[in-house]
């Protein structure tokens, strides 16, 4: 049985209209179903964990952007790791994971793509532990520069006026130029069993990803897979505008030049500790929170999905 559980804000109401759709094609094709639409970020953690542990051989199909599906997966995977199979029809902004997963953005086409599809995919996740947050994430974890535009994207009119039109994703870069003048170099290090400890003076953007977008579509990492059982760090310093210009620049090319530039530096690996010493903002899956002094521990987790 397939249960649906919607995000109706998600994307300026884009989830709630996309559910009216679903629903008429669900009841021409004759499947069976059952929905709930949540009224918060809590609700929907709260609900989806109850159900999930009614109806352990369900697919809870999630409607909504990367946020949505950010709640819910650490809705099945705290306080226990519940084993459940979650299914996701993207109606959000920008909607990073549904692109790495190759999913339609056309709501009744992802529709059709879930139901042919039997059989579950396991694919990767990034846990994090902060001293004050734990989570999982199906797309990236930011702090810096990334996770300054994400906050004032998020909280900016325009991302709204943009999701009317469905040109949610450009919100990202209509803030880039804001973020670049109020967000400043850090010191960052970075240490993890697979390669030597490394210090950065000039952090500027720091990304964890375990898939290759970031920001509404910008290939970050174009080698990241999903389910290819690691996770890749990419630090961009700012020495100077110019440079750091120019690799974002890069970005939006094909062919992942940017990589190539001296101020960038990746790392593939399943653990990571960072450490910095001022405070930062940090990004998961485009929610964001405040990041202390201290440390950041990453590693690799797995979720079973069907889409």
């Amino acid at each position: 049985m397939y249960y649906f559980i919607i995000n109706p804000s998600a994307g300026n109401g884009r989830a709630r209209k996309s559910w009216t759709k679903i629903q008429k094609q669900l009841h021409q094709l004759d499947v069976k179903y059952s929905y709930y639409l949540t009224a918060s970020s809590p609700d929907l953690k709260q609900h989806l964990r109850q159900q999930a542990k009614l109806k352990p051989t369900a697919v809870f199909v999630i409607l909504g952007g990367d946020g949505t599906l950010y709640h819910a997966l650490n809705a099945v995977a705290f306080p226990a790791k519940l084993d459940v199979i979650l299914g996701y029809i993207p109606c959000g902004s920008g909607n990073d994971f549904a692109k790495a997963a190759q999913i339609s953005n056309d709501p009744n086409k992802a529709l059709a793509q879930l139901l042919a599809q039997k059989t579950p995919r396991t694919l990767d996740l990034g846990c994090f532990k902060t001293s004050d947050h734990t989570g999982v994430f199906s797309n990236n974890l930011g702090l810096g520069f990334d996770a300054r535009i994400v906050e004032m994207t998020n909280n900016s009119r325009l991302k709204k006026q943009l999701n009317k039109l469905h040109l949610g994703k450009f919100a990202y870069a209509a803030c880039f130029f804001k973020a670049l003048r109020r967000q400043k170099t850090f010191e960052l290090t970075v240490a993890s069993p697979n390669f030597p400890t490394k210090n950065f003076s000039h952090a500027f953007l720091c990304t964890i990803t375990d898939q290759p977008y970031f920001g509404g579509g910008v290939a970050l990492f174009p080698q990241a897979r999903l389910d290819d059982g690691d996770l890749t760090l990419v630090v961009i310093e700012k020495k100077n505008l110019l440079n750091f210009l120019s690799i974002f620049l890069l970005m939006l090319l094909p062919g992942a030049y940017h990589l190539q530039t001296r101020s960038l530096s990746f790392y593939t690996t399943k653990k990571l500790k960072l450490i910095t010493t001022t405070p930062q903002i940090i990004q998961v899956n485009g929610e964001t929170f405040s990041f202390p002094p201290g440390e950041l521990l990453l590693e690799i987790k797995q979720q079973k999905f069907i889409f």
